[in-house]
């Protein structure tokens, strides 16, 4: 296995790891007094799609700096 196909590896795993602990963080807060009453799906979708994003952010962001120093260190 090449280098890059284990970064590719780390990422995929490291996304869900992360999309678990940024899902368990934004199921904390309250966000239901910005719905209407028995909007349910609507907040569970916000709450998906809100987690999906931020660890995306999160993941590039480190896998960034992961190839910043991989790059600095070959």
């Amino acid at each position: 296995m090449s280098i890059q196909q284990l970064l590719d590896i780390f990422e995929v795993l490291l996304f869900f790891l992360i999309l678990a602990v940024t899902f368990k963080a934004f199921m904390s807060l309250d966000i239901t007094k910005h719905f209407r009453k028995g909007s349910v799906w609507q907040i569970q979708i916000v709450y998906i799609f809100a987690s999906i994003a931020l660890s995306y952010l999160v993941l590039k962001a480190f896998m960034n700096l992961i190839e910043l120093f991989q790059r600095l260190f070959n």
